[in-house]
């Protein structure tokens, strides 16, 4: 068949077309479509300082990048604070610290945290027993510790993450979050 400008549209067609189902093929007899291998990145890697920012009534979050080859019961530095950024309202804060493997299961991991935190076991936050003024920062955590029983994977990366909860000094703390931040926990 000969090439000509009235059929030159067809063949760059069915050529496109061979091409895609080729690749289609390839992939999917490797398994690429079928990866379910957790390998998540963040910005932030495991043992940097790392300092975030928090206006009243928000939310903040901090995921850190590590890989499983960490023992059980092992302490690693990291120093994680937290900066009131709102101009004009005292906030309180709270922090919850989690793993995430890509299986929906919270796995074992704890902190060393600082002076005025205070871990509640009910809900599993750690509270800080002061207000924080406009512009100051409090520094949550000196060390992450791995969990006694975690059973991480050495081929795998995993994300801690960190969420910082803050609320005014003038919303009902107690109503919202169930404890009093100011009073021994």
């Amino acid at each position: 068949m000969k090439i000509t400008k009235s059929n030159f549209g067809w063949m760059f067609t069915c050529f496109g077309l061979l091409v895609l189902l080729g690749i289609a093929i390839y992939l999917g007899a490797s398994g690429w479509f079928f990866k379910t291998d957790i390998s998540y990145t963040t910005d932030l890697e495991l043992g940097k300082t790392v300092s975030t920012s928090i206006k009243k009534n928000q939310a903040q979050s901090i995921s850190l990048t590590f890989d499983g080859s960490y023992l059980a019961g092992e302490r690693l530095p990291q120093i994680v604070s937290i900066k009131n950024n709102d101009e004009e309202a005292n906030i309180y804060i709270r922090a919850k610290v989690y793993v995430y493997n890509g299986e929906n299961v919270t796995l074992d991991m704890d902190i060393l945290e600082t002076v005025n935190w205070v871990y509640n076991q009910d809900d599993g936050y750690y509270y800080y027993n002061d207000v924080l003024i406009p512009g100051d920062k409090a520094t949550l955590c000196s060390y992450v510790i791995i969990g006694e029983n975690s059973n991480f994977s050495g081929h795998k990366k995993y994300i801690l993450t960190i969420l910082f909860e803050a609320l005014s000094e003038n919303e009902y703390v107690v109503n919202l979050w169930g404890t009093n931040p100011l009073q021994n926990i």
